[in-house]
C-alpha cells in the first residue's frame, strides 16, 4: 500500500487575507504585498489546503470601511475556519508571558497558538514584528514545542513562494 501525500496545511492570518484582497493599492508596499499575496494564492490552489480560524473573521470584520470588510469576508467564506479552544488561549497566554509575542499584541499570539494547536503546516502572515519576526521565532518555536505541539512554518507569502515547487 502506497502513503497518500496530503496537501500542506496552510493557515492565514488576518494580515494575509487583508492584502490578498487588497487595501490601499495606492501605496507601494500594499501594493506590492497585494500582489505577493494574489501569486501565493494562486500557487496555493491544488497544492495546499488553506484555513482561518475565527479569530481571522474577527480581526477582518473591524475597521471603519465596511465594503473592504465585506470583501474581505467574501474572500473566505468557503475557508475551513478553526474554533477558539482553551488549549489554543493557554498556548497565547504563554507567548505573552515570556514576551515571545509583544505583550499588547495578544490578537497575534492567538493566531501562532490556533494554527500550532490545530496542526497546520504554515502560518502565512506579512506581520513582521510579531509574527513572521526572525529574532522572536526560535523563541516562539520553544515555547510552542515545550507546550507538546509541532510549531508551523512561521512564514510571509512572498518566501513561500520561493519555497514552493
Amino acid at each position: 500500500m502506497t502513503k497518500t501525500l496530503q496537501k500542506p496545511v496552510v493557515y492565514l492570518d488576518a494580515s494575509f487575507v487583508s492584502h490578498w484582497v487588497g487595501q490601499n493599492l495606492e501605496n507601494p508596499r500594499e501594493a506590492a504585498w497585494h500582489q505577493a499575496s494574489v501569486a501565493c494564492w494562486r500557487r496555493m490552489e491544488g497544492m495546499a489546503t488553506p484555513v482561518v480560524s475565527y479569530h481571522v473573521w474577527t480581526e477582518i470584520a473591524r475597521g471603519s470601511d465596511r465594503a473592504k470588510a465585506q470583501a474581505r469576508k467574501k474572500a473566505i467564506e468557503t475557508l475551513p475556519a478553526w474554533a477558539y479552544t482553551d488549549a489554543a488561549i493557554a498556548l497565547a497566554e504563554r507567548l505573552l508571558a515570556v514576551e515571545a509575542v509583544r505583550r499588547k499584541k495578544e490578537d497575534d499570539a492567538l493566531h501562532i497558538a490556533l494554527a500550532a494547536v490545530h496542526g497546520a503546516d504554515v502560518l502565512l502572515s506579512w506581520n513582521f514584528q510579531d509574527i513572521v519576526n526572525g529574532k522572536k521565532l526560535p523563541l516562539i518555536q520553544n515555547v510552542v514545542e515545550g507546550a507538546g505541539y509541532r510549531c508551523p512554518l512561521i512564514t510571509s507569502p512572498d518566501k513561500l513562494l520561493e519555497d514552493l515547487p
